[in-house]
C-alpha cells in the first residue's frame, strides 16, 4: 500500500459551551473555547489516503481529484461559525473532536478504491486531534514546554567511555534544552460533551506531573529518578510515561513525543502496554 497526504487550511469560529452548566464547569471541560461568543482558529488539516499504485498512471490517487473533493468539504467551513452555519455541527459544542469525525464521514466514500486512512486536525500550536476510522476512537494531543539542564553520563561506563560516546554532552557542568513534549491520549467521544477528555483535567495533569517537576531543573542533580539513570531524552520519555500512565485509564495514554532540539525528536508508546 502507498500512502499520500494532502494538507489544507481553513479559518472558522466555534463556541463550546453548555448553557445548563456553570462557568467553571464549561471552562474545565472546554478550556478557552468556552469563553465569550466564540473562539477563532486557523485550522490545519492533513488528509492521508492509501491504496495501490495504478500501473497505467503511476499514481495512487489523482491529486486534482483530491483537491476537488477537499474543496467541496472544506470551502463551506472556511470563514464560518461552526455553531450556526453547518447543520451537522450545530449545537452547543462543535469541538475539534466532532469536527474531525464530520470531515471523516464527509470524505470516506469519495475516493473510490483509494481509502481515507487518517485525518489530523490542528486546532492550535499546542492541540490537535486525529482519527483513523477506528470505532470512534479519537486521538487528542496536547503540547507543553519546559526548560531543563542535564549531563549525559552513565554510571555503568568509564569516564573515557562517557566522553567518547556523549562528547560535549558529557560536559561536567551540563547543558540545557527548551523541551517540547507532546502527550497523546486515545479514547471514545463523549456524546454529551463532544470531547475525549476534559481540557482542564488534561492541562492540570501535565502541569503538575511534567512542567512543575521538570521545568528549570537540572535533571541529574535535582531529581531522584535520575540519580542512577542517565537522563537521555529516551530515558526522560520513559520516566515521564511512568508518571503519566496512572492518570490516564480512560482515555488511555497512547504516545509521547519529545522534541529536544530542532534536529532531534523522540517518540515512545510505552513498552509495558505493547
Amino acid at each position: 500500500m502507498m500512502l499520500i497526504t494532502r494538507k489544507t487550511r481553513f479559518s472558522a469560529t466555534h463556541l463550546c459551551r453548555n448553557p445548563a452548566w456553570t462557568e467553571a464547569r464549561n471552562r474545565w471541560v472546554y478550556g478557552s473555547s468556552a469563553i465569550g461568543s466564540g473562539t477563532g482558529h486557523d485550522y490545519e488539516a492533513e488528509f492521508t489516503f492509501g491504496g495501490a499504485v495504478d500501473p497505467r498512471t503511476g499514481v495512487v490517487l489523482n491529486l486534482t481529484e483530491v483537491k476537488r473533493l477537499l474543496h467541496t468539504v472544506i470551502e463551506p467551513l472556511d470563514l464560518s461559525h461552526l455553531n450556526y452555519d453547518h447543520g451537522a455541527l450545530a449545537g452547543p459544542a462543535p469541538t475539534s473532536e466532532r469536527l474531525v469525525l464530520y470531515l471523516w464521514h464527509a470524505l470516506e466514500d469519495g475516493t473510490g478504491p483509494c481509502r481515507l486512512k487518517r485525518i489530523l486536525l490542528r486546532e492550535s500550536r499546542t492541540r490537535n486531534v486525529a482519527y483513523t476510522g477506528d470505532d470512534s476512537m479519537v486521538h487528542v494531543t496536547r503540547s507543553v514546554e519546559f526548560n531543563a539542564a542535564h549531563r549525559l553520563h552513565s554510571i555503568r561506563l568509564s569516564d573515557e567511555e562517557n566522553a567518547r560516546i556523549f562528547g560535549k554532552c558529557n560536559n561536567p557542568h551540563g547543558h540545557g534544552h527548551n523541551y517540547e513534549l507532546e502527550v497523546t491520549v486515545r479514547g471514545p467521544l463523549d456524546e454529551q460533551t463532544g470531547t475525549v477528555i476534559d481540557m482542564g483535567r488534561f492541562d492540570e495533569v501535565l502541569q503538575q506531573q511534567v512542567v512543575d517537576r521538570y521545568d528549570h531543573r537540572h535533571l541529574n542533580r535535582d531529581l531522584e529518578e535520575f540519580r542512577t539513570v542517565n537522563p537521555t531524552s529516551e530515558e526522560l520519555l520513559r520516566v515521564i510515561w511512568k508518571r503519566l500512565r496512572p492518570f490516564f485509564d480512560s482515555p488511555s495514554l497512547y504516545r509521547l513525543r519529545l522534541v529536544e532540539t530542532s534536529k532531534n525528536a523522540f517518540e515512545y508508546y510505552g513498552e509495558e502496554d505493547r
